[in-house]
């Protein structure tokens, strides 16, 4: 039996037209505490050891990326770690989340038949846990996402009665005019 509280919470395993820089991974804590990743590794079909340091906050995600340059200038993540070693298969494969004694920590064994989801195959849309707080293995908690290219760094599926996103607005600079029309 797998105890751990960091899951796999969503796999990009096959973007759009085969962008393979653009596959990740994320991870999710459900603890409330920080977690110290320092020399756990992911293995399958990729290969990804966590650097000394690396830190997963309490209920916070961590996305790593085949090319984490890629992915931040395709989506709004900026602190993608990577990249990590090989390809996710585009059929499904087992990919594992060890911890520094090597000891299976999460695991799951996607794949691109029913019972998975069969829409992140190729469509541009990822594999989303449907809850974070469940487990990694059965998939019935696993759905495509809401979006293309998934929702790294995200909440997946935000409730319907979440408030909307904040939107950025630019401030106007101390220095600038402008011009009140009246009309």
């Amino acid at each position: 039996a797998i105890d751990t509280i960091v899951v796999f919470n969503e796999i990009h395993y096959h973007p759009e037209d085969n962008g393979a820089s653009l596959e990740f991974v994320e991870l999710y804590n459900q603890n409330t505490v920080n977690i110290d990743l320092s020399g756990w590794r992911i293995s399958g079909g990729i290969d990804f050891t966590f650097p000394g340091g690396t830190v997963i906050d309490g209920g916070g995600y961590l996305v790593i990326a085949a090319d984490p340059t890629a992915l931040e200038a395709n989506s709004e993540i900026t602190d993608a770690l990577g990249p990590f070693a090989g390809k996710l298969s585009n059929d499904g494969e087992v990919v594992r989340l060890r911890n520094n004694n090597n000891r299976v920590m999460d695991e799951i064994d996607y794949n691109d038949r029913p019972p998975w989801p069969i829409a992140p195959d190729g469509s541009g849309l990822s594999l989303s846990k449907i809850l974070p707080m469940t487990m990694s293995v059965p998939a019935r908690n696993w759905a495509r996402s809401l979006h293309l290219s998934g929702s790294p760094g995200k909440v997946n599926f935000p409730p319907p009665d979440a408030p909307p996103p904040t939107v950025k607005v630019p401030l106007i600079a101390l220095d600038a005019s402008w011009r009140y029309n009246e009309s």
